[in-house]
């Protein structure tokens, strides 16, 4: 037996059960190897995404603008809409995100206890409801935990809290055009580097920063709609749990979707 023959026997006795099975391999234990086209969509797609975003930005900010407008022209809300640029913004010297100045002030009495009365049904409400929904338990005590926070720090030091809402407004825009930037190499890291067809790759990536360009302004009026009416007191549980949590999550969402597309299986990427 020659030792060509000798090196195929131990490779077939190493993947053989007992009972003369073949044993699969591990998926912990695979390899891929990259070829020079999967590294193109890896590095090479996330970058030209981020060029022609960094290119159309001007014409996004006065999407963005628009969409705002409508919004408070839509409601009826004494707000004043203007422009304000990103300060130190290294990639573009001239972005201009929408300034919403509409007041909030800080919770009157009757405010702050009928929070506080709501804070205490949700609580009693997570321990009546049944086990199977255990998820949306959490979820409750969990805004339980962040809004009762903000009524104790408005009860105790209300003048203690500095932040507006147009800053608020502001702060969270930018925070999701930063993201939209990211995102291309968000899904590069997690999704590019598997064999999947480039146009899956193409569309996750594409889908995933429409949604936010399309929603942040939407999102983040209706964000200051509710501090508006209801307070400054929102602030916090809308800045933890429904601002960049809630985009993270939809960007989970969209990954999810994609990994049970079947888009040309049948020539996939190299």
């Amino acid at each position: 037996m020659s030792l060509k023959q000798r090196a195929d026997l131990l490779n077939a006795m190493r993947s053989t059960g007992y009972a003369g099975g073949v044993i699969q391999s591990h998926r912990a234990m695979r390899t891929e190897r990259f070829t020079r086209v999967r590294w193109v969509e890896i590095i090479g797609m996330p970058l030209v995404f981020d060029l022609l975003l960094l290119a159309f930005l001007p014409q996004v900010m006065q999407f963005w603008q628009l969409m705002t407008a409508w919004a408070v022209a839509f409601t009826g809300l004494p707000a004043d809409l203007s422009s304000q640029a990103i300060n130190g913004w290294p990639l573009h010297p001239m972005v201009y995100l929408p300034w919403l100045e509409l007041s909030a002030s800080v919770p009157s009495y009757w405010q702050w206890w009928l929070n506080c009365v709501a804070c205490v049904v949700l609580l009693v409400l997570s321990f009546l409801i049944n086990k199977e929904n255990t998820p949306m338990r959490y979820v409750l005590r969990l805004i339980v935990i962040v809004h009762g926070s903000a009524c104790l720090f408005f009860a105790l030091y209300p003048a203690g809290f500095t932040h507006s809402l147009p800053e608020y407004h502001h702060t969270c825009l930018e925070t999701v055009l930063i993201l939209t930037f990211l995102v291309p190499w968000i899904h590069s890291l997690t999704f590019n580097i598997l064999n999947k067809p480039i146009v899956e790759k193409i569309l996750l990536t594409g889908i995933s920063m429409a949604y936010l360009l399309v929603a942040a302004p939407l999102h983040y009026f209706l964000a200051a709609v509710i501090m508006h009416y209801g307070s400054l007191m929102f602030m916090p549980m809308l800045f933890i749990l429904f601002s960049l949590m809630l985009n993270v999550m939809m960007l989970i969402a969209f990954y999810a979707w994609a990994m049970s597309w079947e888009f040309g299986s049948g020539h996939q990427s190299s």
